[in-house]
């Protein structure tokens, strides 16, 4: 049974924004997504799968989309040495845990990043494009469900990335990702990667503000260093992290203007701005 409803809250995006969602749900198995997919296509609105938000922009204080919350039981489960199968609604940090408990090699980059395994495997996480890195570095393989054709189908990550944070999953879908396995082999840590990368990011990064992180995959970044302190009312280019918006407003309109001032600038020198983040009406 459906159960659409609309829904006023701040807690779909780490930016923090306060929207009004006319059409919001949870989902907690692939059968339930399949009939909001159905229902929206009757009724010609897109679906956003939201896992932690921590690369969701709502551009409008109103969102029309459908919008429903990864709501899958959470599951981390032991296939062999090294190899694990984790379900979409798992934190990153979660994985990290055991990795790191286990003295296996991973991801640690990430371990500052409040993603769900889901929203990373839609975006590609990783880290800058120079390091070349990426989570996908240890999946294996992924398995959604297809709501297209009702399928659940499984592929190879050579089936998967796109490219630089971009994957067949990447936005507005009509794919949910249930689970994917994960091949870890062991390395001997002399101390903890998940410690130091928080005190990395603590120095280097800006996390006393909501933000969602990097917000262009491509950009200029000349460019946006001369935006670093920007601000239109309470959000601003962070002055500390170089790509990063922070924000205090609860209105999402000075975060788009910001996105649309770098937008105009890159235009100008006839370069390319391309968004990371994921931006949902």
């Amino acid at each position: 049974m459906l159960s659409i409803c609309s829904k006023t809250t701040k807690d779909l995006s780490f930016y923090r924004t306060v929207h009004n969602f006319q059409h919001y749900s949870e989902i907690s198995n692939f059968s339930e997504f399949y009939d909001y997919f159905q229902w929206s296509k009757d009724n010609a609105i897109k679906i956003y799968i939201v896992g932690n938000g921590s690369n969701t922009l709502f551009t409008k204080k109103n969102i029309k989309s459908l919008v429903l919350k990864n709501k899958l039981p959470n599951k981390i489960e032991v296939l062999s040495e090294g190899n694990i199968l984790v379900s979409s609604s798992v934190l990153i940090i979660d994985i990290l845990k055991y990795c790191y408990e286990s003295s296996f090699d991973s991801f640690y980059y990430l371990a500052s990043v409040p993603a769900t395994v889901g929203g990373a495997l839609a975006m590609n996480a990783g880290r800058g494009r120079h390091h070349n890195l990426s989570i996908y570095d240890f999946v294996e393989s992924v398995t959604f469900f297809d709501a297209e054709d009702n399928q659940i189908k499984t592929m190879d990550k050579t089936q998967i990335v796109k490219g630089y944070r971009e994957t067949i999953f990447t936005g507005l879908t009509s794919k949910l990702i249930l689970n994917a396995t994960f091949k870890f082999v062991p390395k001997e840590l002399d101390s903890n990667p998940i410690i130091e990368r928080r005190k990395w990011s603590k120095e280097f990064q800006d996390y006393s503000v909501p933000n969602c992180g990097s917000v262009f995959k491509e950009c200029d970044f000349k460019i946006l260093e001369k935006l670093k302190g920007l601000c239109i009312s309470q959000s601003c280019f962070s002055s500390k992290s170089i790509n990063w918006i922070i924000n205090r407003s609860q209105d999402s309109k000075p975060i788009v203007l910001l996105i649309k001032i770098a937008q105009f600038l890159h235009l100008l020198k006839f370069r390319k701005a391309i968004l990371e983040i994921i931006t949902v009406e």
